[in-house]
């Protein structure tokens, strides 16, 4: 009479576990290297560490770690995710690493315009370009990124 307690018990506690778990690697891998710094305590000068990854010509790809070599390079081959994170919607938004300590509405709500002006479907855009950038400021006012008033 015990033992299928046990047994009901040892399996909703390992169903559990493994669904915290899943959902935790899911939520991390939406993370980018600076949040991740971040949430470690670590301090990183964004403008500093982006001026000496992006366009310097020394960076020599091949002392990156495997698994952060291969998120850099799905990145660089261009197109859109499945479902958008913070970080995609922040390039497609144009939103630099040193801009993200002072991000607020009015800035999201700028630069979702300009982005609009340059690809709207009426000026020779395309709408699925358009629908993006929409999704992109949605994800982005969502986000725990944006200052509130």
């Amino acid at each position: 009479m015990v033992l299928p307690l046990l047994i009901g018990i040892g399996v909703t506690a390992v169903a559990v576990g493994a669904r915290s778990g899943l959902r935790a690697w899911i939520a991390y891998k939406q993370l980018t290297p600076v949040m991740i710094a971040r949430l470690n305590g670590i301090h990183i000068d964004e403008s500093s560490y982006w001026a000496r990854f992006h366009g310097d010509s020394r960076f020599n790809s091949n002392r990156v770690r495997p698994p952060l070599k291969k998120a850099l390079e799905q990145e660089a081959l261009g197109g859109f995710f499945q479902r958008m994170s913070e970080s995609e919607a922040l390039l497609i938004l144009n939103i630099s690493p040193g801009e993200i300590a002072h991000l607020d509405e009015r800035l999201v709500k700028q630069r979702h315009r300009a982005a609009i002006l340059r690809n709207h479907p009426d000026k020779g855009g395309s709408p699925f370009i358009t629908a993006k950038i929409n999704e992109a400021r949605e994800v982005i006012l969502a986000s725990v990124l944006v200052k509130r008033r």
